[in-house]
């Protein structure tokens, strides 16, 4: 049987669910109540799921071969590389290119409007991250589609790995976990340094980098974890109506 990338990435997100679920009850950050918002963040998650499978299929049917005739060289030669070297250069490119995204949904409001609904939340576990709207899961999809499967040509595999490795960042930096990664830290992002980007305060236009720290060393929005008190509020530091949920959803 010959599976797709959307195979594996289904498989690696029921593993992480058990997995993560496991971990927070074990290693907490902050007391939460999880049954609180599940509703919601249930019907984020299946919207999220609909969107990223439509979308998906879309850019690949739409974009096709986006090589710049003076890039074909370079690409050719990214393509020849081995699987593992591949998957690596690919998480890099799109977080860069995420990372752009991100800060510019921080710094314009028609963008902010495409990612208000993800810092609705107000109690980070691992379910909350997949509170994104319509605008906000098309925009990331396109560099998650076009640079694996377009530009670097992945395999089924390969793409699925790669797509299973950003599931588990998704999950990993919205996790409700206290935990020390040692020298990894400088690099990866973790859930307390990410949770202070979701600060309902000071902090939400930091800590931008979906995965490595280093584009926020780079580019002057880095905050170590370190200097901030604990406890801080998270989400939009106003309540959310129901009426606003439909609008927020679409990202509007």
């Amino acid at each position: 049987m010959l599976l797709r990338a959307e195979d594996y990435q289904i498989a690696a997100f029921f593993g992480l669910i058990l997995i993560f679920e496991v971990c927070e009850r074990i290693w907490p950050a902050r007391p939460i109540d999880r049954w609180l918002d599940f509703k919601l963040d249930a019907l984020s998650f299946a919207f999220a799921l609909t969107v990223n499978r439509a979308s998906t299929w879309f850019i690949r049917s739409v974009v096709g071969d986006v090589t710049p005739p003076f890039l074909s060289g370079t690409v050719h030669y990214l393509q020849s590389l081995p699987s593992a070297l591949k998957i690596i250069i690919a998480l890099f490119i799109v977080d860069f290119i995420l990372y752009w995204i991100h800060r510019a949904q921080h710094r314009h409001d028609v963008m902010w409007r495409t990612h208000a609904w993800h810092h609705s939340v107000e109690q980070m576990y691992w379910f909350a991250g997949f509170r994104t709207s319509f605008f906000h899961s098309f925009i990331y999809n396109i560099p998650q589609v076009v640079v694996p499967v377009t530009l670097l040509k992945l395999t089924p595999a390969e793409a699925g790995i790669g797509y299973s490795i950003g599931l588990l960042i998704q999950f990993w930096e919205h996790t409700n976990l206290n935990v020390n990664i040692g020298p990894l830290s400088w690099l990866i992002v973790t859930p307390d340094y990410h949770r202070i980007h979701h600060s309902a305060t000071t902090h939400r236009g930091m800590n931008l980098a979906p995965t490595f720290r280093i584009w926020d060393r780079m580019f002057g929005t880095y905050v170590d974890p370190a200097t901030v008190p604990a406890g801080f509020p998270l989400g939009l530091g106003e309540h959310v109506e129901g009426k606003q949920v439909p609008r927020m959803l679409v990202g509007l």
